[in-house]
């Protein structure tokens, strides 16, 4: 899950690697954080550095813009129902933390997204 927070960094985030490292002032200057969040049913063990790195290189990483990457383990991924619905990344959103909630787009709204 690749996330836009449209934030600075909270006081948790800053504890993560490299920004752990960071001096005070250069912190202060970040404006905007990507969350960049790996969720398995088990543990990434060789496909974490290449996603890590993949992922990585998505991301406009400026002064004022940095990107964070956590990776999550949840047993039960696979076993809901209906594993491309709102409900379901609802539910991602939430175990990961984030701020966001997904709602339903009204079938009728999608007519304008394509054009025949």
């Amino acid at each position: 899950m690749l996330e836009d927070t449209r934030r600075p960094l909270s006081k948790e985030e800053i504890k993560h690697d490299p920004l752990c490292y960071m001096d005070e002032e250069d912190i202060n200057e970040i404006l905007n954080v990507f969350k960049i969040s790996f969720i398995s049913d088990e543990k990434l063990e060789e496909d974490s550095y290449f996603l890590r790195t993949f992922f990585s290189e998505l991301v406009n990483n400026t002064d004022i813009t940095t990107f964070i990457i956590d990776e999550f383990v949840k047993k039960d991924l696979y076993d809901a129902p209906h594993l491309d619905e709102v409900p379901f990344f609802n539910n991602l959103l939430t175990y990961i933390d984030s701020d966001i909630v997904l709602s339903e787009i009204d079938d009728h709204k999608w007519m304008y997204l394509s054009q025949d």
